[in-house]
């Protein structure tokens, strides 16, 4: 299979790219195939992703499904030729019209998924050093795409949406205009946004004033390269309400490290009596409806139901979420509490079909009828989604669950504390939910740079992968990569990085003193990612009031991460580039244009460059852990300052160790 790479691959994308394309030829030929692809981190394992599936996917008409070979190539990586010249032809001996007739067969759409937006982007620029052009969307939610100026100053962007869009007289005017901004000619084959990225859409968006996130749903129909964060694709509740269709589709989980949690969190449902008591009332009104009362009504029971019941529940409320456990059942004693509110496994599935009607009518655009307001929706539809796996299969997942009630003590005005109800179902195996995905799809790939070990990661996901493969690293980790751990700083003062010691000045100290030393000593720039923005903040403050951050300063210019949105980033990304760069930023001159002068370094100069560079202080599982590219001077050294510890008393968590 004809590959077209941007520059001559390493072995590493060479064995990478054939596991990618054997995968889905086997998948094909079998119905379904799914692989486990470890790579580290720089070895450009989406570039190679992107070329092969996308290779494939433009071949799928005109080959035949592969018969099955007497040497599986899964074995021997899969074969292809990897060909950045010659220009893509119809397999040979192909008639031409039989080549055009077989382009009329789709192949699988390609569901690129990425854990958040930042990465996305960082996956689309990725895609446009490729010379593949396909019809592509990328999904995102209402805040990030929405342009209307009264839906972006609401306090809930959904909530407003939805509201004008009931508006039958003035409605949302960029909401008409979707589908002049899905079809506009610059979004297009050959257009200048072609490949676009989601400020792209905003950007085009804004000029023909339509709505960039009804635009990007009408263009994913058509697509045949979708990209969206994880729980578009892992949580059934997003899929419906997004309308995505991932039956015989590729599916593409980069940076998937962490999957097991996420598909835990999308099969698990924690609501407050609050809700169920808001949502009761919502569904009592639109019981009274002739039309639609039958929907409604048996709906209505239930929640009542559940209300009642939660609420007979004896139990001393918890000051917090560690001190005495909750009520909590599983497996047939977990179906007892439940018929108890009215849900049996016999009526759950007339129940289902009702609530499926009732969450459908609230997010249909054309709907005109009364229906439940969006908040009083995704509270039915979490409940739903979690008890639809909890009873499905004929019950297989029964003890895959685990039912509970949590009563939290909470102050109610200036003295009186009030009760605040919890009822949970958290799922505890991640393979409920992974193995729907699985045997939807024509293939799952599941990458990242730390998968391993693969054995016990299949196991909880529950699936089969027919390819596995732990690439090795392009560079020599024995002597490009230095790594150490350091147990006691310039002081020599122990840095012992637990709870209990995180907050004692000695060890705030010994910290800072031990990063100013490594940013004396390492040339260009110095990542440093801390546990939490708290701990940060708290550090920030102490380093402040004992000379320590001007110290810091003195050797690198520090910046930090911003707690807000990507927007908020970028321009203290930008900043920190310039910094390594030798750019110094001064203040704001007449007509308020950044003055920028350049430093004169010289650049072969070791003990020049040592003294510049810059530091950027980050926290783990931020916005700059994940999703960007800090290659060369942009990252001579990383310090990762963090404590692990699985809170053990957190009752979830010990639900979930008990089943292992």
């Amino acid at each position: 299979l004809p590959v077209e790479f941007p520059y001559k691959p390493y072995g590493t994308q060479l064995a990478f790219m054939g596991r990618v394309i054997a995968t889905l030829d086997r998948g094909r030929r079998q119905g379904r195939s799914h692989a486990l692809l470890e790579s580290p981190t720089g070895t450009g394992k989406s570039l190679s992703l992107l070329c092969a599936a996308l290779a494939w996917q433009r071949h799928y008409p005109l080959r035949a499904p592969p018969a099955p070979a007497a040497a599986d190539p899964l074995l021997y990586g899969g074969g292809f030729v990897p060909d950045d010249t010659q220009q893509q032809q119809p397999t040979p001996g192909v008639p031409e019209k039989a080549a055009a007739a077989a382009k009329k067969k789709n192949a699988p759409t390609i569901y690129y998924a990425t854990r958040t937006h930042s990465q996305i982007t960082q996956v689309v620029r990725e895609l446009r050093k490729t010379s593949y052009r396909v019809r592509m969307a990328i999904l995102a939610s209402r805040k990030h795409y929405c342009v209307n100026k009264t839906a972006c100053m609401a306090d809930s962007i959904d909530e407003e949406c939805k509201r004008l869009l009931d508006d039958k007289v003035q409605g949302c005017p960029e909401f008409k205009n979707a589908q002049k901004l899905s079809r506009h000619p610059s979004l297009q084959t050959g257009g200048s946004y072609e490949v676009h990225d989601i400020e792209d859409l905003l950007r085009v968006g804004r000029q023909v004033k339509g709505c960039p996130y009804f635009a990007a749903q009408t263009m994913a129909e058509a697509a045949q390269l979708v990209f969206c964060p994880y729980n578009y694709l892992i949580s059934p509740i997003v899929r419906r309400a997004m309308d995505i269709n991932i039956a015989g589709s590729i599916v593409i989980l980069d940076e998937a490290h962490n999957i097991e949690d996420i598909a835990r969190d999308s099969g698990s449902v924690d609501v407050d009596e609050e809700s169920l008591n808001s949502l009761k009332e919502e569904l009592a009104k639109l019981a009274t409806d002739q039309a639609v009362g039958k929907i409604y009504q048996p709906l209505h029971d239930i929640i009542e139901g559940l209300s009642t019941w939660i609420s007979a529940q004896e139990g001393d409320p918890r000051d917090n979420e560690f001190d005495n456990p909750p009520s909590f059942w599983t497996g047939e004693n977990a179906v007892k509490e439940l018929q108890k509110a009215g849900i049996t496994p016999a009526y759950f599935p007339i129940l289902q079909e009702c609530a499926t009607k009732a969450v459908k009518a609230a997010s249909d655009t054309e709907s005109e009828g009364d229906h439940l307001t969006g908040r009083g929706a995704m509270t039915l539809e979490s409940l739903f989604s979690s008890l639809s796996h909890f009873f499905g299969r004929n019950g297989r997942h029964l003890y895959d669950y685990q039912l509970a009630i949590q009563r939290f003590a909470h102050r109610e005005g200036t003295s009186a504390f009030g009760v605040r109800n919890v009822m949970s179902l958290w799922c505890l195996n991640p393979a409920v939910v992974f193995q729907d995905i699985a045997d939807l799809t024509h293939s799952v790939i599941l990458t990242s740079g730390t998968l391993s070990p693969m054995g016990s990661f299949a196991s909880e996901l529950g699936v089969q992968f027919d390819a596995c493969m732990e690439a090795p690293h392009v560079i020599d980790a024995d002597s490009q990569v230095f790594a150490s751990v350091l147990s006691s700083g310039p002081t020599t003062h122990r840095l012992n990085a637990s709870y209990k010691t995180a907050d004692a000045y000695s060890f705030q100290d010994e910290l800072g003193a031990s990063i100013e030393e490594i940013c004396r000593i390492v040339p260009g720039g110095a990542l440093v990612f801390f546990p939490s923005y708290k701990l940060l903040d708290k550090l920030k403050v102490r380093w402040s009031q004992t000379g320590q951050w001007a110290r810091l300063n003195a050797r690198k210019p520090v910046f930090v991460e911003p707690r807000g949105s990507t927007e908020e980033l970028e321009p203290v990304l930008n900043g920190y580039y310039n910094a390594i760069l030798g750019k110094v930023p001064l203040k704001k001159g007449r007509g308020g244009a950044k003055q920028i002068v350049k430093n004169r370094v010289r650049k072969n100069s070791s003990q020049e460059s040592a003294k510049g560079g810059a530091a950027f202080l980050a926290v783990c599982r931020g916005k700059v852990s994940e999703g960007i590219d800090f290659s060369d001077d942009n990252a001579r050294v990383v310090v990762s300052f963090i404590f692990i510890v699985i809170c053990l008393k957190e009752f979830s968590v010990k639900f979930c160790t008990s089943i292992q």
